[in-house]
């Protein structure tokens, strides 16, 4: 394998920069569009850090870029550094702002009432300078409330990554049938046939909620299209509301607690996958401020 060549003095951020936007990215246009440069000056840069380093870290092709077995070495390391660089300049500029930072984000209700909470606990003992406000929404208010600038980072449930926006996964989970412990299909314990939901009592979220646009997208393709009895915005509003013959769909992340208790049982449905990512979005530009970057960073390193 081969290494990086000595060098006296510590290899430039910007150069190293450069390099792992070339490597993420495939090609030199794209990392000069990541690092809002031009394409001259991102090759410039790749051209300095070779010279550093004392070799070629791309081969470059009509493929575009693709890096050498030196490149292949020094990118987890160029990598780090990066991050090590990027949490510095963080720490500086809260450091600067003398008390609370504050951190404007928008949720879905099953990342905002379930997951966030725990995720805003842990990134609070790391950076307690940042004071997170929260709104819990669905999912097409999360995309407006980041279209128009009201929240920095937002967290969505839809069946797609919504176009236009920086996206990252931040955790995966299932939709189910819910129904109360004494509906006949809870004490079968397996799975239901789309055929079983077809003239039941459906309890449903709000319209433009993510878990229903998923649930309905993948039960259409399997032929079946419910009509509601009940909607509700809130998932808590829906639990309580199922009795009797009635269910609804869930993420099994909102009844966990249920289950536990024997309160409630969650089914998968057979033959139709009902699994989606949860994902974090940000607009692309213009970039995010200190704080939001620093929890976009937190939540790469601790999230799926």
């Amino acid at each position: 394998m081969v290494g990086l060549a000595p060098v006296a003095n510590p290899l430039d951020g910007g150069q190293l920069a450069a390099f792992v936007a070339a490597v993420e990215a495939g090609s030199v246009h794209g990392a000069a569009d990541a690092l809002q440069l031009t394409q001259s000056a991102v090759t410039k840069r790749i051209q300095m850090l070779e010279r550093r380093v004392g070799g070629r870290l791309f081969e470059r092709g009509r493929f575009g870029v693709r890096p050498t077995e030196l490149g292949c070495t020094a990118y987890p390391a160029a990598k780090r550094a990066l991050e090590a660089l990027g949490s510095v300049a963080e720490l500086v500029e809260l450091s600067r702002a003398h008390g609370s930072v504050d951190l404007r984000l928008s949720a879905s209700q099953t990342i905002g009432e379930f997951l966030l909470p725990g995720w805003l606990a842990d990134f609070h003992r790391e950076r307690p300078e940042v004071r997170p406000r929260l709104e819990v929404v669905n999912s097409h208010a999360v995309l407006d409330a980041i279209r128009e600038n009201r929240s920095e980072i937002g967290f969505v449930e839809g069946p797609d990554s919504p176009a236009g926006f920086q996206t990252l996964t931040v955790a995966r989970d299932e939709i189910v049938v819910v129904v109360v412990a004494e509906h006949p299909w809870a004490a079968r314990r397996r799975a239901v046939t789309p055929r079983d939901l077809v003239g039941e009592s459906y309890l449903a979220r709000e319209e433009f909620a993510g878990t229903r646009a998923v649930a309905t997208a993948a039960l259409a393709r399997a032929g079946i299209e419910l009509s509601p009895a009940f909607e509700a915005a809130s998932i808590q509003s829906l639990k309580r509301a199922l009795i009797g013959g009635s269910f609804t769909l869930l993420s099994r992340l909102t009844i966990e607690a249920e289950e536990r208790a024997g309160v409630l049982v969650g089914l998968p449905v057979r033959g139709v996958d009902l699994h989606r990512e949860l994902r974090a979005i940000h607009r692309r530009r213009p970039a995010l401020s200190t704080a939001a970057r620093a929890f976009w960073r937190w939540l790469g390193r601790h999230t799926s």
